[in-house]
């Protein structure tokens, strides 16, 4: 009997109850709960008493064990938040840079916390490395939360608080040097090896490859990756651990007990430099069982070592549960399990080659075909839920690029290693160099092929994505025949194509199309006329899919397959941060900008923004005068900056006119600019006005709700901690009979024109 499994099973279970379900307060008596019912249970059913009772011990363990290290963990974090205090903190690996200066994940050495923190500092902090400790005023924020919306992504990884700098570091040596840091250091010198070796973009993709370091990779590999469907090559998982295991046995000899006590260390060693995340730490458990049983004498059982790795997860971080990395991996690896093995039986009997070289490529094509389509049977919900899009051509992609992986993994990590000590191997690089460009020109060919990927933005999909789903279980749990599969097939290719045509018919004869796309806190809007399509701003740091990436899928889900021209109505990163994801994507033929002013603080957004569109050959053109661009049935016009001195202010206004249909944007002014833009030109009454400043209390003001008359207010807004959008501003409205719509409630917003 599995009793591993079974506890470890209902152990999950309960991690996962306490962490999306039951309040923490319930969680004690719950977990009592539990062990009595299940001692109950096991009474009533004798036959499987056992079983019962590892399921109810290990559900109210899970239960127990999430309350009590959230009590120890996470609660003394959050009782601190909102206070300040004088820290000292140990940098536990490399800070990284961001907008406003750097970021470290650091230890509390005297704060009293358990657990890691994340420290925000100014550029200075990036001179540092792991172990070094730094002194500073501190005010601490809650880890339950990012921008103002409530998230696990800090406590998945083991964070229970931020820290903000509130004054000057002092800086000390702390350990440095020490070896509890040697993994980091290693991988910090493995990424310098590989940029001195590699051109980019192979330089970043081989990083992502070796160590699981993604900050080098250029946002259109990033695209191309995620489009083919191919993300898991770069996310260190048990791909990349088989690679090594099977690397260092050849090195070794195969001998399998001299792989299994000189490999696993070496493999463990591996998973401390790539950052030791769920995906790795469970295929280094997996491989244990796998590498150990023989030589205890013990036959290696597959889900007993998944059931285990989960388990050794979760009593290190419970909270882990939620972590996306965590499920994906394990939901791939129960895929490969338990679909797998009845797809690939299918395909053999399908057709049996006769002649060894055609079974071997048979064997192959099978295996990998299977290999696809079980991970992918299980991630697809998953993929759905948190990215919004599902990538159809990874069978395909997987094809074309599996057979290399392990010869670019395996070439690619002697050549980074061994260079070090001796640098006359430095030209071997060539050799891994070509193999990599390989994978990115594949990734680059599947994600340019009509249908490549299904977009869930639309109602369309996630029930296409259902009725496959339903087909699947039907076909599961009835009796075996082939022709049901088959029907299931072309049900399932005809169910895509309606699903994927739908939303393109539904526009095709519109006049005009406003698409305001959610980006979380941020603004894009989408205009389209009859084959022509405009973009107004395209940015947010919160958005799930990034905000490029969101009007990009929105526009596929439409069947936009180009922009006529982009605005930018200012230079603040919830308006242009998402502009390099979607430039990598979609073509753009003129990109309209703003003259910076007096707000030199957003030059280095301009000179950014400037050299994208260097990088992708779009031609820009600044808004100094009224400028009337033609698209399709309806006109764009943009206006140019009104006032001086702050960013906000001195950005861009647009206004798309189809007929009698007027819709204006005003970017982030606030009501003394759009009191100015009043008086200056003379606009027309509208029907949609794209609210000012995500609903700000300084923007929308009475001047200009008198002078357009809107019907219908759009507030592009996410959870944040500015107060978007304000009451009084919604009261405003409200007061004037407008019908208002958010993205926060509402995801995109649609608005169609017909043709009279």
């Amino acid at each position: 009997m599995r009793k591993l499994m079974w506890f470890a099973l209902a152990f999950a279970g309960g991690t996962g109850l306490c962490q999306y379900l039951l309040p923490a307060a319930w969680q004690a008596w719950a977990g009592a709960a539990a062990l009595l019912l299940g001692l109950g249970l096991s009474s009533l059913w004798r036959e499987k008493r056992r079983i019962v009772r590892l399921l109810a011990f290990g559900l109210a363990a899970g239960i127990l064990w999430f309350a009590a290290y959230s009590a120890l963990f996470l609660t003394p974090a959050e009782a601190r938040v909102g206070t300040e205090e004088t820290v000292t903190m140990e940098l536990v690996d490399y800070p990284e840079e961001t907008d406003y200066g750097a970021r470290a994940t650091v230890r509390l050495v005297d704060g009293g916390l358990l657990g890691q923190a994340v420290y925000y500092g100014d550029a200075s902090l990036l001179s540092l490395g792991p172990g070094q400790r730094v002194t500073a005023p501190i005010r601490y924020y809650s880890a339950l939360e990012t921008g103002g919306e409530e998230s696990t992504y800090y406590t998945a990884k083991g964070v229970f608080v931020r820290l903000y700098n509130q004054g000057p570091e002092a800086v000390s040596r702390g350990r440095a040097g020490s070896l509890r840091y040697l993994p980091q250091r290693l991988a910090a010198r493995l990424e310098d090896q590989i940029a001195a070796l590699f051109d980019q973009p192979a330089a970043g993709f081989i990083s992502a490859l070796l160590t699981g370091e993604r900050e080098g990779l250029e946002e259109d590999t990033v695209s191309d990756l995620e489009e083919a469907g191919l993300m898991h090559i770069i996310a260190v998982s048990g791909l990349h651990c088989g690679f090594l295991i099977s690397l260092l046995g050849l090195l070794l000899g195969r001998r399998q007990r001299l792989t299994a006590l000189v490999g696993y260390p070496v493999l463990l060693l591996y998973m401390l430099l790539v950052g030791g995340t769920p995906s790795v730490v469970r295929s280094c458990v997996m491989s244990g069982f796998l590498l150990f049983a023989p030589l205890l004498e013990r036959e290696g059982d597959g889900p007993t070592s998944l059931a285990g790795a989960a388990l050794v997860i979760l009593l290190a971080n419970p909270f882990a549960i939620a972590s996306i990395s965590f499920q994906l991996s394990f939901a791939a690896v129960m895929g490969l399990m338990l679909v797998t093995p009845r797809v690939q039986g299918a395909l053999w009997r399908l057709w049996r080659p006769e002649g060894r070289a055609l079974r071997a490529v048979w064997s192959f094509l099978a295996s990998s075909v299977s290999a696809s389509v079980g991970s992918f049977v299980l991630t697809a919900p998953l993929c759905a839920l948190y990215f919004g899009y599902l990538s159809l051509v990874a069978p395909l992609t997987n094809l074309m690029v599996l057979w290399i992986a392990p010869f670019l993994f395996a070439g690619a990590f002697l050549v980074v290693t061994l260079s070090i000590p001796l640098p006359f191997l430095a030209p071997l690089a060539a050799v891994p160099e070509v193999m990599a460009e390989y994978v990115l020109w594949a990734a680059d060919f599947a994600a340019g092929l009509p249908g490549h990927a299904a977009y869930l933005s639309s109602l369309a999909m996630p029930l296409w994505l259902g009725f496959c789903y339903l087909l699947l279980g039907l076909c599961w749990f009835t009796r075996d025949g082939g022709r049901k599969w088959l029907v299931a097939g072309v049900l399932s290719v005809a169910g895509f194509l309606a699903a994927w045509s739908l939303p393109v018919l539904s526009v095709r004869n519109d006049r005009l199309t406003v698409l305001t796309v959610d980006v979380g806190q941020g603004a894009a809007t989408l205009l389209a006329s009859h084959g022509s399509v405009a973009l107004v701003d395209c940015g947010s740091h919160y958005a799930p899919r990034g905000a490029g990436g969101a009007v990009a899928d929105a526009m596929a889900v439409y069947g936009w397959d180009r922009l006529d021209c982009v605005a930018l109505t200012h230079y603040h990163e919830d308006h242009a941060g998402g502009l390099d994801e979607l430039l990598s994507r979609v073509e753009v033929g003129l990109l309209y900008l703003p003259q910076l002013g007096d707000s030199e603080d957003q030059g280095a957004l301009q000179a950014e923004v400037l050299a994208l569109a260097a990088r992708y050959g779009v031609p820009v053109r600044y808004v100094e005068a009224v400028e009337t661009a033609e698209l399709g049935a309806a006109a764009l016009t943009l206006f140019p900056p009104l006032a001086a001195g702050d960013t906000n202010e001195e950005g861009l206004t647009a206004l798309c006119t189809a007929g009698d249909f007027d819709a204006l944007i005003t970017g982030d002014m606030g009501e003394s600019t759009e009191e100015l833009l009043v008086e200056g030109y003379g606009l027309p009454d509208v029907e949609v006005l794209l609210v000012g400043h995500h609903g700000s209390r300084y923007s929308t003001g009475k001047a200009l709700l008198e002078a357009v008359t809107p019907e219908i207010g759009v507030i592009s807004v996410g959870q944040n901690t500015y107060g978007h959008p304000a009451s009084e501003t919604m009261d405003r409205m409200a007061r004037r009979g407008m019908t208002l719509y958010r993205t926060d409630l509402q995801g995109n917003i649609l608005i169609r024109v017909h043709d009279n």
